[in-house]
């Protein structure tokens, strides 16, 4: 018995969804079927490759060298594949983004990318920073673009994208026509935000209470497309990603106020798996996504 093609693409599954039916199901075969891929390969190799706790399948030591190489496998066969189409790139290509990258850049982007190369299938999910960073590490997620600092041994990070925290009020607001708004004059402002475990709150929590005692959060939502429908309603002040705002500053939905301290920039990364082959349609879309880049102040 040969070790086939079919058994390492289950055994890579499992040991990144942690479940064989989640597996199978992303696959494409039958639970059973998978199952038996899995045993069969367990079989000729003469060891467990998972240990099992309930539902969930964990890789065993004797398993876990074997991931790298498994991936290995596949990554070259998805590009020998590709090779029967020299002009075209091919495959199935998973972008974890925070929310302003995820929701108002990669549209766009991905879209372009995909004009360029159709046989390429997306899949982009919006997820917080660490959340981004967890699936690149695991290999749930080719790429990711973060606006958190990485510090990982198992990740590479590039800048790629400039922004900006931007406060922002409906038009009508007292404050919209002020020239500048220091934090320390907005003591006493009604604040909606997004929950916490966003970059963008964190950054703007960590300097307005540098200046201000407390912050009177009146409303929160994970949503940014609800921050801004509440903000524009005059309720209070947001604070989000200038990238977020900007087409509802430019129609003139929402103004900008110039908050002094609230003046720099940060920086958005793409991250990649360290020391780890990439398919052909990875290699293409971090080409193409490094167009975009305006770290060079382009």
């Amino acid at each position: 018995m040969r070790i086939t093609l079919r058994q390492i693409a289950v055994f890579e599954a499992v040991a990144r969804i942690g479940s064989i039916a989640g597996a199978a199901e992303e696959i494409g075969l039958s639970p059973s079927a998978a199952s038996m891929s899995l045993k069969d390969l367990e079989t000729h190799l003469g060891i467990p490759l998972f240990a099992r706790s309930g539902r969930r399948m964990h890789l065993s030591d004797q398993g876990r060298p074997m991931l790298e190489m498994a991936r290995g496998v596949l990554v070259r066969v998805a590009d020998m594949e590709a090779l029967s189409l020299p002009e075209e790139v091919r495959g199935r290509l998973r972008i974890g983004a925070v929310a302003p990258v995820g929701n108002y850049v990669l549209p766009s982007l991905c879209a372009a990318f995909l004009r360029r190369h159709p046989g390429v299938r997306m899949d982009v999910r919006v997820l917080p920073s660490q959340d981004v960073m967890e699936g690149v590490r695991n290999m749930a997620l080719d790429i990711g673009f973060v606006g958190a600092p990485v510090n990982s041994s198992y990740l590479d990070a590039e800048p790629w994208l400039r922004d900006g925290l931007a406060v922002c009020a409906a038009p009508g607001h007292p404050l919209a026509g002020d020239a500048e708004a220091p934090l320390s004059t907005l003591a006493d402002a009604m604040w909606i935000l997004e929950k916490t475990q966003s970059s963008e709150r964190i950054s703007f929590t960590v300097e307005a209470l540098k200046y201000i005692n407390s912050l009177n959060i009146i409303f929160e939502a994970d949503s940014i497309e609800t921050i801004k429908r509440v903000v524009r309603e005059g309720a209070g002040l947001g604070c989000l990603s200038r990238l977020a705002v900007e087409e509802e500053v430019a129609r003139g939905d929402l103004r900008l106020l110039d908050v002094p301290e609230l003046r720099f920039t940060r920086i958005f990364s793409l991250i990649s798996r360290r020391n780890t082959e990439q398919p052909a349609a990875t290699r293409a879309f971090r080409a193409f996504a490094a167009q975009l880049a305006n770290i060079e102040g382009n």
